[in-house]
């Protein structure tokens, strides 16, 4: 390797105006012969010395470093020692190899791309600043046009050191190194504790499989309430009333991204009001509700799906007349079970619309009533019966719209018919969440059942509404 280099360029200050840099000619031990008169040296502008010293000098310096550089090699020869101080770095390459003249040096002192006029007065921006700290990723280019400005000025004072071109290297052999990696006992010991394998297969421990989670749980609870003064001696009259709303949804969804899908979901509403006209009951349930629905789907085609689904709803609390001990309803009484057969459509835009539109043409209803205390002609019951069977057809729709990032529509439709009488049911809550924890619901259900006896100046059409703040939590 040592022998190899003709000529070596290195960092040393050989003229004015340039990058630091120096040139290695082969050692010569003849001294020049010297003239009597005196010249200014070239390289050493203001000295005047007499002709053939300033080669000599140059020479001096040249066996110098070259001194120097065999003694480090040597060196990184010696694997008794450690090597320190000598760094690699292939931006200098043009300095380490056998002079060469390149094109890079003449083209770039004729080209004025890479200037551009200074403007004084004009402060360094932030920017600018913060720009220092990032790492420079032209260092390669500036090197590179350092030791070109070196190389230039190498061809011009000593163009006949320079025997080489760019197209010549390329006829140079490369050196091969041949890395030689010693395997660890480890991997030795390996081969006799592993089985062998068939090529192409994978030995168990090897594997890692992830079962997919095609199931999807979460839900909502809130806790709302309201309240109303009045004074005994306000002139409109009333009373003063406080209410009480929570509510608790939980929902547990399959889908295998196929073509099954299971959907679950079992929702409660119970609200209570002070009654301070009913003597005989200081409070009074006006919203209760116990629902469980089930649906399996199977895909057919597009959004549409074969659905089998069930419901069942009921009450939790019993609910009396004003100001006597005449039971309205109770728990499972009424009770109320669907089943049915039909197609499910559904359209999802996830964060937007949720929607589903469920068409049972078989739906088997079964209303019943558990308290004897109760007339369960109100129930779509035969007089003197606690159930009643009824086959018919069913169509329900719910959906949940995202109206606004704060606003959100949740809604559920269902009319169920025997063809003889009819019983509809729209719910409607506006939820306005204020932030995760604090919103205003807006409830109205409207219901219409002319299957049941009414009062003569009563209609079949029965309507709900609540207004509440409060707690609020989705998960």
């Amino acid at each position: 390797m040592k022998k190899s280099i003709g000529v070596l360029l290195s960092v040393l200050s050989i003229g004015g105006g340039y990058t630091s840099g120096m040139a290695a000619v082969p050692a010569m031990s003849q001294t020049a012969v010297v003239n009597d008169s005196l010249v200014e040296s070239s390289f050493l502008p203001g000295t005047f010395i007499q002709p053939g010293q300033e080669k000599v000098k140059f020479y001096r310096l040249i066996n110098g470093f070259r001194k120097q550089y065999e003694d480090a090699m040597e060196r990184w020869d010696d694997i008794y020692l450690i090597i320190t101080g000598l760094r690699t770095d292939p931006d200098y390459y043009k300095l380490v190899i056998p002079a060469t003249y390149f094109s890079d040096p003449i083209a770039e002192s004729m080209s004025i791309d890479a200037w551009k006029p200074k403007i004084p007065f004009v402060k360094q921006t932030l920017f600018e600043k913060e720009l220092e700290k990032v790492p420079d990723l032209e260092k390669s280019k500036r090197i590179d046009e350092g030791v070109n400005r070196q190389l230039l000025y190498f061809y011009t004072h000593y163009p006949q050191l320079v025997k080489l071109n760019e197209e010549q290297l390329k006829t140079l052999d490369v050196p091969q190194v041949t890395v030689v990696e010693q395997k660890s006992a480890k991997e030795e010991v390996k081969k006799f504790i592993q089985p062998n394998v068939p090529s192409g297969q994978v030995v168990d421990k090897d594997l890692l499989v992830f079962k997919p989670n095609f199931w999807t749980k979460g839900g909502n609870s809130y806790l709302q309430f309201s309240q109303n003064y009045i004074s005994d001696n306000w002139y409109k009259g009333g009373e003063s009333t406080v209410s009480l709303l929570s509510g608790f949804v939980w929902q547990a969804n399959y889908d295998d991204k196929q073509r099954t899908q299971i959907e679950n979901k079992i929702e409660w509403k119970l609200g209570f009001i002070t009654a301070p006209s009913d003597t005989l009951h200081s409070y009074k349930a006006n919203n209760d509700l116990l629902r469980i629905s089930s649906k399996i789907g199977y895909k057919a085609i597009s959004n549409w799906y074969y659905t089998l689904s069930g419901e069942f709803k009921t009450q939790f609390f019993s609910n009396y007349e004003t100001n006597t001990n005449n039971l309205v309803s109770s728990f499972l009484s009424p009770a109320e079970l669907n089943l049915g057969l039909g197609m499910d459509y559904k359209y999802i835009k996830d964060g937007i619309c949720n929607l589903s539109v469920l068409i049972n043409p078989i739906n088997y209803t079964l209303y019943s009533i558990a308290d004897d205390r109760l007339d369960p002609t109100k129930f779509n019951i035969k007089e003197g019966h606690k159930r009643e069977s009824v086959w018919g057809s069913k169509v329900e729709a719910t959906w949940k719209w995202k109206l606004m990032e704060t606003l959100m529509w949740e809604s559920r439709f269902s009319y169920t018919t025997n063809y003889e009488k009819v019983l509809a049911e729209w719910e409607n809550t506006f939820t306005f969440t204020f932030n995760k924890y604090l919103s205003t619901k807006l409830f109205f259900h409207g219901r219409f059942d002319d299957g049941v006896t009414r009062e003569p100046d009563d209609s079949y059409l029965q309507l709900q509404e609540l207004l509440s703040f409060g707690l609020n939590y989705t998960w």
